[in-house]
């Protein structure tokens, strides 16, 4: 961005970056912003070779606001497995999103583990430091375009959403965007209600 400040910890970072907030709508169908712990975490992950920098006015758009469940296995295999359909951009980007059960006192999840939003009796009865909203962005690039009409069709994920091959057409690697965000669900322990993500999405994709 043109700007002389930043509120990123890194005083050279001038990005713009944006994820959906977070609210809870009470029985009386009140809505209420659930409060971000610990900020929003930004990873930059080089993995690849000939990795090259963003270049300037680079814009891009991870996740589908209108998805509505996840449409592959729960868990997913392991990656080993992955071919076929399971490698898909449709697929990678689905797995792409991650919802981490928070609970400092057990063991942790893996990163990108669950890709729903749980629903509030789990996140009440499990997850008492929150829930972790986790999304990584593709990190192949065609090498032509800085942004296109959807902010998508110039990218795509590698074989393995964080790491693997680049598809045909795609075969510059730009560092790994990963972003998380953690959302104090559990201060609404007990209450009757729902999470619903701002663009109006309660599930983050529900299992089908």
């Amino acid at each position: 961005m043109d700007s002389d400040g930043t509120s990123c910890a890194v005083s050279q970072d001038k990005s713009a970056y944006w994820t959906p907030a977070l609210y809870f709508v009470g029985e009386n169908e009140i809505t209420e912003l659930v409060e971000q712990t610990g900020g929003m975490l930004v990873y930059y992950f080089l993995n690849g070779k000939n990795i090259k920098a963003f270049p300037p006015g680079f814009q891009m758009i991870a996740g589908d606001s209108r998805q509505r469940n996840f449409t592959w296995p729960i868990p997913d295999p392991e990656k080993s497995f992955w071919s076929g359909d399971a490698v898909s951009q449709k697929a990678l980007s689905q797995k792409a999103l991650g919802f981490n059960c928070l609970n400092y006192s057990r063991d942790p999840e893996p990163s990108l583990f669950r890709h729903f939003l749980p629903d509030k009796s789990y996140l009440d009865g499990n997850c008492r430091d929150g829930i972790r909203l986790e999304l990584m962005f593709p990190s192949c690039w065609n090498g032509r375009d800085t942004d296109t009409s959807n902010h998508k069709s110039h990218v795509a994920y590698p074989s393995l959403v964080m790491t693997g091959d680049c598809p045909v057409g795609f075969s510059t690697q730009l560092p790994g965007l990963y972003y998380e965000t953690i959302w104090n669900t559990y201060a609404f322990k007990d209450r009757a209600g729902k999470f619903v993500l701002s663009n109006g999405d309660p599930t983050g994709m529900r299992p089908s």
